[in-house]
């Protein structure tokens, strides 16, 4: 069973999903997850392969990222609901997955995590900086 919830106003390309949609569309589909989190939070848990883009900087750090489909996680899913549904403009001509629960729930329903800072972790401090100069 598929659990979605639609705001007001509906956005076509914007779907609210549990955990368990997501990890599914990872393993089947070019799904990209962005993690809009602190950095402090990306480094104490984050699903494998997700992009650090911390809040503060997504406006600006978004359109340079190359994706198909992406999954805008945080940790509780307050900070994806409101970004996804404040800044639809954003998510134009993009198939776009609000995670519910954010991680606190794909941890809970016990799916992988990993810990530490990496390559995609620093992503987003390395594409600032080379759009400042």
């Amino acid at each position: 069973m598929q659990i979605t919830d639609r705001r007001t106003p509906y956005y076509p390309n914007i779907q609210d999903v549990p955990p368990s949609i997501v990890r599914r569309l990872i393993k089947s589909s070019n799904l990209t997850v962005i993690d809009i989190r602190q950095p402090w939070e990306y480094e104490d848990h984050h699903i494998p392969g997700s992009i650090l883009l911390p809040l503060d900087y997504f406006d600006d750090l978004f359109p340079l990222i190359n994706k198909n489909a992406v999954a805008i996680v945080c940790e509780h899913a307050n900070r994806s609901t409101w970004l996804v549904y404040t800044k639809p403009y954003l998510f134009e001509g993009l198939k776009v997955y609000n995670m519910l629960g954010g991680m606190e729930l794909w941890m809970r329903m016990g799916y992988e995590v990993k810990k530490g800072m990496d390559e995609n972790g620093t992503l987003w401090y390395k594409l600032l900086n080379k759009n400042l100069r």
